[in-house]
């Protein structure tokens, strides 16, 4: 019997520092790897030196705001299949993001719930996928 090897990685962009220390805390206190980006620039960095799992992405940033940073990773055939969560203050996206293609896009409102947050990253990320550990069980001690 195979075991789950596989903790999900989510990268949380955000140029507000306290907001991914916030969710980076909470992401990391229910069994995820949380990484951190303060821009779009940075946050496209990171996706292609280390793919996450999922991201989760503010709108309005200095330098490259998230809506550019989704449609970028939309247009690359490696990274259109990322799941992404807008978190975010800004309440116009809905109606942008329902025609984007690729991957399951969500939005969540600023300042939101974090426990729906991370409902919203098990369905996006470990509901879906067999090698991912359910959140706060070690990877070795779980079965598939």
């Amino acid at each position: 019997m195979s075991k789950k090897n596989k903790c999900a990685r989510v990268l949380i962009v955000d140029d507000e520092e306290i907001i991914r220390e916030i969710i980076s805390y909470a992401i990391k206190e229910n069994g995820f790897i949380a990484e951190g980006a303060s821009n779009g620039e940075e946050a496209l960095k990171k996706v292609a030196q280390e793919r996450p799992d999922i991201i989760i992405l503010d709108v309005a940033m200095p330098q490259m705001g998230g809506l550019e940073v989704c449609e970028r990773l939309r247009k690359n055939l490696d990274t259109r299949d990322i799941p992404i969560i807008f978190f975010s203050a800004q309440r116009d996206i809905e109606e942008i993001i329902q025609y984007m293609p690729g991957a399951p896009i969500e939005y969540i409102e600023k300042p939101g719930d974090i426990e729906y947050l991370l409902k919203q990253i098990n369905s996006l990320v470990i509901d879906k996928n067999p090698l991912y550990s359910p959140p706060g069980i070690p990877p070795e001690t779980v079965n598939p």
